[in-house]
């Protein structure tokens, strides 16, 4: 009996939250394992996160610079989206503006946000970059950890920043309507960007280098930044960069969460887990099924309701609603 109050008391609270996630790999895993999304052994399926109230999911394209054809692993990670897509179409709809944000939203339905993450994937060609938010794609991380031709990557050990191309593709993404993702990019590369965008910019999966000094973390000045401009941050769950060890628990990330309130970023916070991007995760939130503990123990801890739905959902759907276009625009 007390294991079937457990249950219920998990599912139960699980449908209580809407999440929206600015960062998973879980397609470019499934494509490469043939798995099927809907009850895949992962961090993420579609079973797991049905059980909230509501979910929308980024699923970055992760682009290898050891592959031999960037465009077309992009597009082979594209293609897996869709088929995912068609086979739970009466589950999951794909979100290409603000509108659809909501229509997912009040249809019960889980949404699907295209992302690439490093674009090397564009292959140096503007024309790629159209073609490719054509079929659906409405964000790009500019880097990955190494070095391309739009801007180095923040393990590259060079440092630069944006290329006189990167700032074509940063014009680019702002006239598309297409959410810049500033994730894993040296800093030179991030102050690059925000000089050069007209529009907010995202860190889709970034922590705070105050909390946890690793190179991938954002420092004080790019947080207020990111907060001044209306940007997004998406806490990122992987330990090392929540504490610099292999181990965390829930309490780490809500340390990350208290620090960017603590810099006036109570409207710019949210979620980037990077659910199937690493290889481990807090011991006490081991796949998207457990998500809503984070949420549970905020709400213990006396964060209020209104706060707490803003780091789940309603801070990243205030940022799409600003930066995807509709279909009257």
């Amino acid at each position: 009996r007390t294991r079937l109050n457990n249950l219920g008391r998990m599912i139960r609270m699980q449908k209580d939250y809407i999440i929206v996630d600015a960062h998973c790999d879980t397609m470019s895993e499934l494509l490469d394992s043939g798995e099927p999304f809907l009850k895949s052994d992962r961090h993420l399926n579609l079973e797991m996160i049905r059980q909230y109230k509501g979910y929308i999911q980024f699923f970055a394209a992760w682009i290898d610079e050891n592959s031999p054809n960037w465009l077309s692993r992009t597009l082979a990670i594209i293609d897996k989206c869709y088929q995912e897509l068609e086979k739970n179409r009466q589950n999951m709809q794909l979100v290409l503006n603000g509108n659809d944000v909501h229509t997912v939203l009040k249809n019960g339905k889980t949404g699907m946000v295209l992302a690439i993450e490093d674009s090397r994937a564009i292959c140096g060609s503007l024309a790629n970059l159209r073609m490719l938010y054509r079929l659906g794609v409405r964000a790009m991380t500019l880097a990955w950890n190494g070095n391309n031709d739009i801007t180095d990557g923040i393990a590259s050990g060079r440092g630069a920043g944006l290329t006189d191309f990167g700032k074509e593709v940063v014009r680019e993404m702002n006239q598309l309507g297409m959410i810049i993702d500033v994730s894993h990019i040296t800093r030179h590369g991030f102050w690059d960007v925000l000089e050069t965008t007209k529009s907010p910019v995202m860190a889709s999966h970034s922590n705070a280098y105050t909390v946890c000094p690793h190179r991938r973390n954002l420092d004080d000045s790019q947080i207020e930044a990111m907060i001044k401009s209306k940007g997004f941050v998406g806490i990122n769950i992987y330990p090392e960069f929540l504490n610099n060890t292999e181990s965390a628990e829930v309490t780490d990330i809500i340390r990350h969460i208290d620090h960017f309130l603590s810099l006036g970023g109570e409207n710019t916070i949210g979620l980037g887990t990077d659910f199937d991007g690493v290889p481990a995760l807090p011991i006490d939130i081991q796949n998207a099924g457990e998500l809503y503990r984070l949420f549970d123990e905020l709400l213990r801890l006396g964060y209020s309701q209104t706060l707490v739905d803003k780091i789940s959902h309603q801070n990243m759907i205030a940022f799409l609603d600003n930066i995807l276009k509709n279909e009257n625009n």
